[in-house]
């Protein structure tokens, strides 16, 4: 009983160990020679870097809708969502952190959220970007029980707010 105890406890650090790894890595982009997040990313990930600096300054100046955002509290039930950017292109650099800052005043829950970045071949090591058919950046795929709702791909058709009310109300 005490080494099945021990070796499950070592299985998951070692997991746990394995996916703190997996996440916010950077390579250097060869045309630019600039460092660029690839693969799972979190909040903390946008925030460093030069992407870091675009991130302050879009997600302080962007003010979105407070009718929308309390709207939208009431229909994230099931929803999941998935941000495919690139921290080389200039509008996910805009729009990725005004869309944190609308998924923060809805009060969205980030175990809901999954980031992912790529390369300027929109692909990441180890991620199949291929099935998600990403042709710009940034998209924003949303789910509802795991079942793809619709998109906003690179720059939004009204506010990031409004185009994510009416994919939910749909």
């Amino acid at each position: 009983m005490r080494l099945a105890t021990f070796v499950t406890i070592t299985a998951l650090i070692m997991f746990s160990s394995g996916n703190a790894q997996d996440l916010n890595n950077t390579i250097i982009d060869e045309k630019t020679g600039k460092e660029i997040l690839i693969g799972y990313c979190d909040n903390n990930g946008l925030k460093t870097g030069d992407f870091g600096e675009y991130y302050d300054f879009y997600y302080t100046d962007y003010k979105p809708d407070k009718t929308i955002t309390s709207e939208l509290i009431i229909l994230q039930e099931g929803i999941d969502i998935t941000i495919v950017l690139g921290t080389w292109c200039s509008d996910s650099k805009e729009h990725v952190p005004r869309f944190m800052k609308v998924l923060d005043k809805s009060k969205f829950p980030k175990d809901h959220l999954k980031i992912i970045c790529v390369d300027k071949s929109k692909e990441a090591e180890g991620i199949d970007v291929k099935a998600l058919d990403i042709q710009r950046v940034p998209t924003f795929i949303f789910y509802r029980n795991n079942k793809e709702l619709g998109r906003i791909i690179e720059t939004p058709v009204y506010t990031l707010e409004k185009d994510m009310l009416f994919l939910l109300e749909n």
